[in-house]
Protein backbone atom coordinates (compact mmCIF):
# COMPACT_ATOMS: atom_id res chain seq x y z
CA UNK A 1 0.00 0.00 0.00
CA UNK A 2 1.88 3.32 1.04
CA UNK A 3 5.08 1.98 2.30
CA UNK A 4 7.89 1.44 -0.65
CA UNK A 5 11.31 -0.62 -0.07
CA UNK A 6 14.20 1.34 -1.73
CA UNK A 7 17.47 -0.94 -1.50
CA UNK A 8 16.12 -2.32 1.90
CA UNK A 9 15.56 0.80 3.08
CA UNK A 10 11.79 1.41 4.41
CA UNK A 11 10.76 4.38 3.33
CA UNK A 12 7.27 5.95 4.27
CA UNK A 13 5.61 7.26 0.69
CA UNK A 14 2.25 7.26 0.44
CA UNK A 15 1.08 7.32 -3.32
CA UNK A 16 0.65 10.29 -4.77
CA UNK A 17 -2.12 12.54 -3.48
CA UNK A 18 -2.39 10.52 -0.26
CA UNK A 19 -1.19 13.79 2.32
CA UNK A 20 2.33 11.69 2.77
CA UNK A 21 4.39 14.00 1.20
CA UNK A 22 2.62 17.89 -0.18
CA UNK A 23 0.59 20.66 1.53
CA UNK A 24 -1.16 18.14 3.43
CA UNK A 25 1.66 16.05 4.80
CA UNK A 26 3.91 19.14 5.22
CA UNK A 27 0.86 20.61 7.92
CA UNK A 28 0.25 17.50 9.46
CA UNK A 29 4.36 17.09 10.57
CA UNK A 30 4.52 20.68 11.30
CA UNK A 31 1.29 21.06 13.26
CA UNK A 32 2.51 17.76 15.49
CA UNK A 33 5.89 19.22 16.25
CA UNK A 34 3.84 22.87 17.33
CA UNK A 35 1.29 20.74 19.29
CA UNK A 36 4.03 19.35 21.62
CA UNK A 37 5.81 22.99 21.83
CA UNK A 38 8.90 22.10 19.71
CA UNK A 39 11.14 24.08 17.70
CA UNK A 40 12.89 21.88 14.84
CA UNK A 41 16.09 22.17 16.54
CA UNK A 42 14.41 20.74 19.91
CA UNK A 43 12.95 18.31 18.34
CA UNK A 44 15.76 16.96 16.09
CA UNK A 45 17.61 17.22 19.48
CA UNK A 46 15.06 14.60 21.57
CA UNK A 47 14.88 12.21 18.25
CA UNK A 48 18.65 12.39 17.39
CA UNK A 49 18.22 13.44 13.97
CA UNK A 50 19.65 16.56 12.18
CA UNK A 51 17.44 19.48 12.24
CA UNK A 52 17.91 19.68 8.45
CA UNK A 53 16.21 16.79 8.10
CA UNK A 54 13.43 17.86 10.52
CA UNK A 55 13.11 20.97 8.04
CA UNK A 56 13.15 18.69 4.70
CA UNK A 57 10.44 16.31 5.81
CA UNK A 58 7.96 19.32 7.04
CA UNK A 59 8.74 20.30 3.11
CA UNK A 60 7.61 17.47 1.70
CA UNK A 61 11.28 16.86 0.22
CA UNK A 62 12.71 13.99 2.36
CA UNK A 63 10.15 11.01 3.27
CA UNK A 64 10.64 9.23 6.68
CA UNK A 65 12.54 6.73 7.29
CA UNK A 66 11.14 3.72 9.53
CA UNK A 67 13.88 4.20 11.82
CA UNK A 68 12.82 8.63 11.60
CA UNK A 69 9.52 7.62 12.75
CA UNK A 70 10.38 5.53 15.57
CA UNK A 71 12.70 8.45 16.70
CA UNK A 72 9.94 10.81 16.20
CA UNK A 73 7.28 9.29 18.19
CA UNK A 74 9.87 8.70 21.09
CA UNK A 75 10.58 12.28 20.99
CA UNK A 76 7.08 13.61 20.80
CA UNK A 77 6.21 11.03 24.10
CA UNK A 78 3.34 9.59 21.54
CA UNK A 79 3.06 5.73 19.94
CA UNK A 80 3.79 5.17 16.14
CA UNK A 81 0.11 4.39 15.51
CA UNK A 82 -1.14 7.82 16.92
CA UNK A 83 2.01 9.78 15.15
CA UNK A 84 0.66 8.62 11.61
CA UNK A 85 -2.74 9.38 12.43
CA UNK A 86 -3.70 12.39 10.82
CA UNK A 87 -0.61 12.34 8.25
CA UNK A 88 -2.24 9.97 5.15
Amino acid sequence: MGLKIRRGVGLWQGPKGSGWRGEAGERAWRRRRKRAGLSQERLAEKAELHPVYISQVECGLKAVSVEGLWKLARALGVTLARLMRGVG
